[in-house]
């Protein structure tokens, strides 16, 4: 234990002992200079916590001292990570950083103070609403990922295809196309085995290549607090496919709960006048 933990710790337990009048100034020094939450997007969330933590202290500790950066656990639900620093000016340093390079990402920072994340906690339990619906729908939890196709045909054409060249394998409940691949869902396992067997087949020209896609189904759920990029796990298919459309959903929602909020202040003023008003004719 480092000597400024245990000396939080007595400020809980009880009286401060210091070991040196240097290190009591030190304390009482630090512990006066207000602390800023930064919050930080950009990065890729899916590489190793301590590569980005490292990345981020040292692109912030120019602004001052950083005393905490916290990494997010499950990109899905929450893409941010916070840096907490220590110092006068660091929040407006930091804000400078905004849009800045740090290597093959730009640094999207923003000011997230406490008072702000009761509305977006409750957008993020939004989003994770729509997610787990998506993820426990039964049409996307068997499918093959497919390329190898002519990319030339507009995509609704490119669908069409496919669905002509896989309708002998079983029920599709879901085709999505984006550029060079295409993911097919089915409605049972031996439909997709069918499907895998397609592989090296040829249509309209074109020899095709079918793998089996990550979905929800192959990955298990991860338990309260672990970290998507443990070994094994494939952030599924369908989580890439609705990303903006989860996006849209959650800005409009955040967008409602806003006018919401501002609906009910007003509502609260017009409320405080009326009782000042009969207030003062009670006294009259």
């Amino acid at each position: 234990m480092d000597t400024y933990t245990s000396q939080i710790r007595s400020v809980i337990n009880g009286p401060i002992m210091f070991e040196s009048e240097a290190a009591r100034e030190a304390f009482l020094e630090r512990n006066s200079r207000p602390q800023f939450r930064m919050s930080v997007e950009g990065f890729n969330p899916y590489r190793p916590e301590d590569e980005i933590r490292r990345e981020l202290v040292n692109h912030f500790e120019s602004c001052g001292e950083v005393f905490r950066v916290i990494v997010p656990t499950d990109p899905i639900v929450d893409r941010r990570a916070f840096v907490i620093l220590f110092g006068h000016d660091a929040e407006e340093k930091a804000l400078q950083l905004n849009g800045s390079d740090i290597g093959d990402w730009n640094a999207l920072v923003k000011s997230a103070p406490m008072d702000q994340e009761d509305e977006y906690l409750m957008a993020q339990r939004y989003k994770k609403s729509l997610v787990d619906a998506l993820v426990n729908d039964k049409k996307f939890k068997i499918g093959i990922a497919v390329w190898g196709y002519d990319t030339s045909l507009p995509e609704d054409e490119v669908e069409s295809v496919l669905r002509r060249h896989f309708s002998s394998c079983g029920g599709i409940t879901h085709v999505y196309i984006y550029g060079k691949r295409a993911n097919i869902y089915f409605s049972e396992e031996h439909e997709e085995t069918s499907a895998l067997g397609l592989h090296r087949s040829e249509v309209s020209g074109f020899r095709i290549t079918t793998r089996r896609l990550a979905t929800a189904r192959r990955n298990h759920s991860l338990a309260p607090g672990q970290s998507s990029r443990r070994i094994g796990y494939t952030r599924p298919a369908i989580m890439i496919e609705f990303a903006p459309e989860i996006g849209r959903k959650v800005k409009a929602f955040k967008k409602i709960k806003r006018i919401v909020k501002k609906v009910m202040a007003l509502r609260r003023m017009k409320e405080a006048g009326k009782e000042k008003v009969m207030a003062s004719r009670r006294i009259k």
